[in-house]
């Protein structure tokens, strides 16, 4: 912004963040076709002070956060490129910059409309996280009605994808993800998408950091659609593929999610995320159907395996004990928690790991599961017979 109104507006929003008076601000004046306006407000991340930038284009909107620090060059560079006019909101003044059909600019200063600052949203209640109101896709994937609500026989898919972001957030603050130029997410058993959608959105969105995100799945009718919703959102670096999950190498991914992958499945997408060298894996396992054939009850449990229900819900336990162990074993910080309660969905329990390469107990994990098959019978183990197979695990013989 080269002009003296423009470096002066710059000047008076520079003042109002550094003097604590900044209230919002609002840019308008699209210069291209597709972007309408943007809404500037002050958030907290991190307990840091950031702005928040919404960008309002003609089928969606994306928001972007900034430190304040940068809050000045950041304006600038959208009045330069991609709006005509601001109109800044302080506790002193409004200002507005004004720009005519000949590129001219000029000032405008008018008594205050808010003398009290608002109230600056902070990052731990995430409501941002999912939007509807900022998710265009949350419509066409039919989770939110005609009149931009949730829709009430999906407020449970809604409280499931708030909950699954918040957990990938706080993934993401663990691992070096945050500090990559750019990221590969591959979502196995992808479904309709719905998170697919939403760790798209937030990636690039929301972190800010450009990210491809591919969702495989073996419905070619459900590949096709979401594909189409993706094309219509603009998701550009958003595709779906077709392909048996087990048998597809994924290749170098920075983060692997398989949700409700049934019985091996799981393994197949926990062991393509290690050897894609994924910096976190995310899976919800069902069907745990390998172990249970196997298991032989050790002398002196008869009591507790007396009924055949406690032996199927022992089995599944087993199997993603397993799971989380050989995971560690491999370097991942491994946690197993419900993600959401079982009143919404019995397919409630999350591994969720993060990669460290300083992790040191390796092979005390690789014990631990030896131990485990052994006091119970187990035979095979599929995570486990692929890591051997791959030369990562030492086969106990």
């Amino acid at each position: 912004m080269t002009s003296a109104a423009g470096t002066e507006f710059l000047g008076a929003l520079a003042q109002s963040l550094h003097e604590h008076t900044f209230v919002k601000l609002t840019l308008g004046k699209g210069l291209r076709d597709d972007l309408r306006q943007a809404f500037v407000r002050l958030v907290e991340i991190h307990h840091e002070p950031h702005i928040s930038i919404t960008f309002r284009h003609i089928n969606k909107d994306i928001t972007t956060n900034y430190p304040v620090a940068n809050a000045p060059e950041v304006i600038r560079q959208l009045l330069e490129d991609s709006f005509g006019n601001a109109h800044l909101f302080t506790t002193q003044a409004d200002i507005e910059l004004l720009s005519n059909k000949k590129g001219g600019t000029r000032l405008a200063r008018h008594k205050a409309t808010f003398h009290e600052l608002l109230a600056v949203d902070h990052d731990r209640p995430k409501r941002y996280l999912l939007d509807p109101a900022q998710a265009p896709y949350l419509r066409d994937l039919g989770i939110v009605g005609g009149e931009g609500r949730i829709k009430s026989d999906q407020a449970d898919k809604y409280r499931q994808l708030q909950n699954l972001l918040k957990i990938f957030e706080e993934l993401v603050v663990k691992s070096h993800l945050k500090d990559k130029p750019r990221l590969r997410v591959v979502d196995v058993g992808c479904g309709k998408g719905y998170l697919t959608f939403a760790l798209y959105d937030y990636c690039n969105n929301q972190l800010g950091i450009p990210t491809e995100v591919i969702g495989v799945d073996h419905n070619q009718a459900l590949m096709n659609f979401c594909g189409g919703v993706a094309r219509k959102v603009g998701f550009e670096q958003l595709r779906f593929e077709c392909v048996d999950a087990a048998n597809h190498d994924i290749g170098a991914v920075d983060v692997l999610v398989a949700l409700h992958a049934c019985d091996t499945a799981t393994d197949d997408a926990i062991f393509q995320g290690i050897e894609g060298g994924a910096s976190i894996i995310i899976t919800v396992p069902c069907c745990q159907k390998e172990i249970r054939p196997q298991f032989k009850v050790p002398a002196g449990e008869q009591p507790l395996f007396k009924h055949d229900t406690y032996k199927d819900r022992f089995a599944q336990m087993l199997t993603d004990a397993l799971r989380g162990l050989l995971m560690e074993s491999q370097g991942y910080r491994t946690r197993i928690s419900e993600f959401i309660s079982d009143a919404h969905t019995h397919r409630n329990v999350m591994i969720a790991g993060v990669l460290d390469k300083s992790f040191a107990a390796r092979e005390a994990k690789q014990q631990e599961v030896d131990v485990l098959k052994a006091r119970y019978g187990i035979k095979a183990q599929r995570l486990q017979t692929l890591l051997q197979k791959s030369g990562r695990l030492a086969d106990a013989g």
